[in-house]
């Protein structure tokens, strides 16, 4: 139960940033409380916004003194309170160390694993990366959710977006939709933009490939092109697909050296959560047969187009999947991670050799534990920085089954 906040501001010192991203200090009874837009070793007078019985959270009233890791947003956008890059406010050397700490906090803290080594491997580039993007919608304009708010704040440019979206975000229309995702293939020039729940009013150029979320599922022709790896892919409006294809080339190549490293033979792979099927198509083909697992409708559509036919793709839960002996598995699950569902699934396969990509310190951490009482031990573990600007991590870990 919340209780009755009061007015009067409260000073407090940042020690420590969250995994979610959010500055973590201590009030007065002892309570931690969360502050967005913190940097370590500020000085600072909050407004607490929530409170709970064991923790509050605040909004910053005024920045005493700054800790070393602060700078000025590059962003107009954030300093009016956009809170689409979360860490923008922090330097870039503050962002690394920071992402660090987190993922080594995890592990030690949610994994029970002694102190790891963890990697850090910079990301393609720190602006006018992504190549897609969802955004809200008010009054027919793009806009992005203050911190830790539903209120929006309408934006006519993005500090993080591929410059293919440039005069969509500048000029574009986008009707009566609540929210639309922009999707661009940054080496072939496509682009799609998808309104949800339909694409009622939207002005845009001739070129974007416009549809309703309402009819996406049914509309095989709702997809963008791109290319990476030496490879064509098709992605459509539904499917997920990395960040950029410079950091989807890089995480296929963090999986082949690891591979590489501990010849892991050339029998199976199973790549499970296997969406259009990046692994499937870079280190898979090393492999006599793949076994790719997805469950998204589209995604699978995807991947049988874009893969050969030694790799068979099975259209399901990973959980309802039944598990084959393997070589190797991959494993490239969603934010809320593997969970003990899948991490039994992989024990099943009896895979001397796991990678797992994980998009959230909190679920690698719940997952690693889950995998040390499975049996496999932590062999590897780097920090793919593909979401610059961001408290959000992209970590590939390697995973030997004990013998």
């Amino acid at each position: 139960m919340d209780r009755s906040l009061g007015m009067m501001s409260i000073r407090v010192n940042i020690h420590d940033l969250a995994v979610g991203g959010e500055g973590v200090g201590r009030l007065d009874d002892g309570r931690i409380v969360f502050v967005a837009g913190a940097a370590i070793n500020d000085e600072l007078q909050i407004d607490l916004t929530e409170e709970k019985s064991r923790y509050a959270r605040g909004s910053i009233v005024e920045i005493i003194s700054a800790g070393k890791g602060r700078r000025e947003p590059s962003c107009q956008h954030v300093v009016r309170g956009c809170g689409g890059c979360d860490w923008q406010h922090l330097t870039d050397e503050a962002q690394v160390e920071a992402k660090i700490s987190a993922v080594e906090s995890s592990l030690i803290k949610l994994g029970s694993i002694a102190a790891p080594d963890v990697g850090y491997v910079v990301g393609p580039q720190t602006s006018h990366y992504r190549t897609t993007l969802r955004v809200a919608v008010e009054n027919g304009r793009p806009a992005y959710r203050r911190s830790g708010s539903n209120e929006l704040v309408q934006i006519d440019d993005c500090f993080v977006a591929h410059p293919l979206m440039e005069d969509l975000l500048a000029e574009g229309s986008f009707g009566t939709a609540t929210e639309v995702t922009i999707r661009v293939g940054s080496r072939t020039g496509d682009r799609l933009v998808m309104g949800e729940p339909n694409v009622d009013g939207f002005r845009l150029p001739d070129d974007v490939t416009v549809i309703g979320k309402n009819k996406a599922r049914k509309n095989r022709n709702a997809y963008i092109m791109e290319e990476a790896a030496g490879i064509k892919w098709k992605i459509s409006a539904r499917s997920f697909f990395q960040s950029s294809p410079e950091g989807a080339e890089m995480l296929a190549a963090l999986a082949g050296e690891w591979l590489t490293l501990h010849d892991v033979g050339e029998q199976v792979l199973v790549d499970l959560y296997a969406g259009v099927g990046l692994f499937s198509g870079t280190v898979g083909d090393w492999f006599e047969k793949v076994t790719a697992v997805e469950s998204s409708p589209s995604a699978v559509q995807d991947a049988a187009n874009n893969l050969g036919s030694h790799v068979a793709v099975h259209k399901m839960q990973v959980e309802k999947w039944t598990p084959e002996l393997a070589d190797v598995v991959i494993a490239d699950p969603p934010r809320a991670g593997l969970r003990i569902e899948g991490v039994e699934q992989i024990r099943k396969t009896q895979a001397p050799h796991v990678m797992l990509i994980s998009c959230d310190a909190g679920a690698l951490g719940r997952d690693a534990s889950l995998m040390t009482a499975a049996g496999y031990e932590l062999d590897q573990v780097d920090i793919l920085d593909m979401f610059p600007q961001t408290s959000h991590v992209e970590v590939v870990s390697g995973w030997v089954r004990n013998s």
